[in-house]
């Protein structure tokens, strides 16, 4: 009867034992790869808001374009300063979140706006030059002083140049034609008229065209200059007409070149309506962020049974 009692007590013993050692060291690898929660109370913390990626606000907070990643990093570390408990805490932080959120996109639009206003300076202005361009009639050239009068206009400038070098190279090759001359002199000076209170080329132009074509008599009575020398005397003033709009656009250059940046220096703070209404914004996205961290505070004190101030409330109103 003990014999029988012992028998199973040496079966383990001396059948199974290397079994239960074998079983044993499997067991103890499977312990150790299981022990890898955290073992400080921060770590214990942080894991305790794994599952928490975005937050309830998420969703509705987040636009297309954006990235859950960095609101969910920014949320996070939130959390991880303010160590929220509770619902009530936990949804302060999330406000506080968003509220910070909104504010990275306060900046991205307000650089924007500045970006818009100062980045495109010389688009603008090309714009409107190329307008007025487009405004010029032929009988505001012919009879408004021509294109001579609106060479403010950086394209106006250019193509009076260009109408002068064709009227020397005209004039280089094939000496004074009356209607080919003519109808440059037109459009940069517009019709010749005696009424006008300043010479132009083109009043030049006629009296040496005039002087060209006297006869020899008239020439040796009076002493007038031949047609070649005529030709020569009015190529000379030709360059200097050249010489002149040349340095006037390159003062012009100048003066426009300190004026965009001037401008450019004044619209990194421009005062538009966009810009007025971002700063009322940021205003506003201060001060609730301000009054959700003050709500955080007074919840985290009278849970840890601190003194708490009464709320100061302040009601401004216009009588």
């Amino acid at each position: 009867m003990q014999k029988s009692e012992n028998t199973p007590l040496s079966h383990l013993a001396s059948g199974n034992g290397a079994g239960a050692s074998t079983q044993a060291s499997k067991l103890e690898p499977s312990r150790k790869r299981g022990a890898t929660g955290p073992r400080t109370t921060q770590g214990k913390e942080r894991s305790k808001r794994n599952a928490l990626k975005h937050g309830i606000f998420c969703q509705v907070g987040l636009l297309k374009d954006e990235s859950p990643a960095e609101y969910a990093a920014l949320l996070n570390g939130l959390r991880e300063n303010l160590q929220p408990e509770g619902t009530l805490e936990e949804i302060l932080v999330e406000k506080l979140a968003l509220n910070t959120w909104r504010q990275r996109r306060l900046i991205i639009a307000e650089t924007a706006e500045i970006r818009r206003a100062t980045e495109f300076l010389a688009w603008d202005a090309d714009q409107q030059q190329t307008e007025c361009t487009n405004k010029v009639s032929d009988y505001s050239i012919r009879f408004e002083g021509g294109l001579i009068q609106r060479i403010a206009n950086s394209e106006v400038l250019e193509r009076c140049l260009e109408l002068l070098k064709e009227l020397r190279e005209g004039i280089n090759k094939h000496g004074f034609d009356l209607k080919s001359d003519s109808e440059i002199l037109k459009k940069l000076y517009g019709e010749p008229s005696s009424e006008k209170w300043q010479q132009t080329l083109f009043d030049s132009y006629v009296t040496w065209l005039g002087t060209a074509q006297c006869t020899d008599e008239e020439r040796q009575q009076h002493g007038y200059a031949t047609p070649q020398e005529c030709q020569g005397y009015f190529l000379e003033e030709i360059n200097g007409e050249l010489k002149r709009l040349n340095r006037y656009k390159t003062a012009r250059a100048s003066v426009e070149s300190e004026k965009m940046k001037l401008e450019a220096l004044r619209r990194h703070v421009p005062l538009t309506p966009q810009f007025d209404h971002l700063h009322r914004y940021e205003a506003s996205l201060e001060r609730n962020f301000d009054r959700t961290l003050n709500q955080l505070e007074r919840l985290q004190r009278m849970r840890k049974g601190q003194p708490v101030s009464l709320p100061l409330n302040v009601n401004v109103s216009a009588s």
